[in-house]
């Protein structure tokens, strides 16, 4: 049997229906997502203006646009009305197909029957319910229709989606990049301007769809997740105290400070650990369960970082080489730079190849770094270079020489990082 779309006006009390009646001019979008509703705002950019400086605070505003297509989009959750019609949804033997609209206190929404008109369908014609239209739906028009419900779909001409497509074929977007814009342009024959003009009309356009889904799916991640529980300790070596954040019996996050965070608790196992391994550097903190919240490259460059042993130190050359992507150094150095767990994962063992031992992201900067490397043996206090016992032979799989990059590094004075192209780690 053919499957039936019907399209319904109902009055649904709601905060949504409450806004529409304020604001006539404005249309709201509203799909269902998870245990909230996302709505997207479209109208006049006066009415717009109005309806955000108007809005109750309650409501999660996700995203605020004026051009060209102007838009504000929200969350919140569903009030009690709006989940008694969702139950009649689910009873009636059918679903919604998004977004339903909702305009001057009235909601209008297209209902899908898979197997044809029925008797289950709970709305009926009458004071809050008014059936607009209904029609049988094709096979080609049902698969039409399903495939226009994923939400949050980009809006692309076909010269931008053609673009974007040969930009993600030709590894524009991957980590590190294959591919310049340039590239792209020449595989396309088109002219470099005119592939980065499209390119980025189809990245705005993909990001402007996106980012409500995505703050949406972050707020989901953040109420799922374990609450963070904070330990801090003092390190009179360096000056700083240590605060240590746990998910579970995960390490979350690792940070220096210059006062005593005033919610944290003065001890735990793997605080303990860290502080004594500042101290003596000594300890292999190798073992310690960490929570990386990274991106996979990230991840990669990180798991590698944590293999170096302690009182040796590593280049960023070394580590783009030893995961894959030997001309990523500069990728690398930006991975540690935002290194969450700070001595856990021992980024200050990460130095430039030519020498010196670089900049650090923590608190204290380059002298903070230096002091934990001196406290490992990977330099000398007093000379500021590495000490004998580091250097070590060259693993002949690197397929480089000592000359140019050994494996363990001897940390020496060196050009500035700016002189370098070294990054921050």
């Amino acid at each position: 049997m053919e499957s039936s779309l019907e399209e319904w006006e109902v009055v649904v009390p709601s905060d949504t229906t409450a806004l529409s009646r304020d604001h006539p001019d404005v249309m709201f979008d509203v799909r269902p997502l998870g245990f909230r509703w996302m709505v997207r705002c479209s109208g006049p950019v006066a009415s717009l203006d109005r309806f955000t400086k108007a809005s109750d605070p309650s409501l999660s505003v996700l995203w605020v646009d004026r051009e060209p297509d102007p838009f504000v989009a929200y969350t919140y959750p569903p009030c009690p009305s709006e989940v008694a019609f969702l139950r009649k949804v689910a009873s009636s033997g059918g679903f919604i197909l998004p977004p339903m609209t909702v305009r001057d206190g009235t909601t209008r929404f297209r209902f899908l029957i898979p197997h044809g008109p029925t008797s289950k369908i709970v709305w009926r014609e009458g004071s809050h319910a008014r059936l607009v239209s209904r029609r049988r739906l094709t096979p080609p028009r049902l698969r039409e229709e399903v495939e226009r419900l994923a939400p949050g779909r980009p809006e692309l001409t076909p010269q931008q989606s053609r673009v974007l497509l040969e930009a993600v074929r030709a590894g524009y977007y991957r980590v590190p990049r294959r591919a310049t814009v340039r590239d792209v342009a020449r595989r396309l024959s088109i002219g470099r301007s005119t592939a980065e003009e499209h390119l980025r009309a189809a990245e705005s356009s993909i990001v402007t769809r996106a980012a409500p889904l995505i703050e949406l799916s972050s707020e989901e991640e953040l109420m799922t997740q374990q609450p963070t529980e904070h330990f801090a300790g003092f390190s009179a070596e360096l000056h700083l105290y240590v605060d240590l954040a746990l998910r579970g019996e995960q390490v979350a996050n690792v940070r220096f400070l210059r006062s005593a965070p005033s919610d944290a608790r003065r001890d735990h196992p793997h605080l303990r650990r860290i502080l004594q391994h500042i101290r003596t550097g000594r300890g292999d903190l190798s073992d310690i369960p960490v929570d990386l919240q990274v991106s996979p490259f990230e991840r990669r460059v990180l798991e590698e970082v944590r293999r170096i042993p302690q009182g040796e130190t590593r280049s960023y050359s070394d580590i783009a080489r030893r995961i894959g992507h030997p001309r990523a150094s500069r990728a690398v150095g930006n991975a540690c730079a935002h290194n969450p767990a700070i001595v856990v994962i021992p980024c200050h063992r990460v130095v430039p190849f030519r020498g010196g031992i670089g900049n650090y992201s923590a608190t204290g900067g380059s002298d903070t770094k230096r002091q934990l490397l001196a406290r490992e043996g990977a330099i000398d206090t007093e000379l500021g270079r590495s000490t004998a016992q580091n250097a070590v032979p060259v693993d002949p799989s690197d397929g480089a020489s000592a000359r140019s990059d050994p494996v363990s590094r001897r940390v020496r004075k060196g050009p500035t990082l700016k002189s370098q192209g070294e990054v921050r780690s």
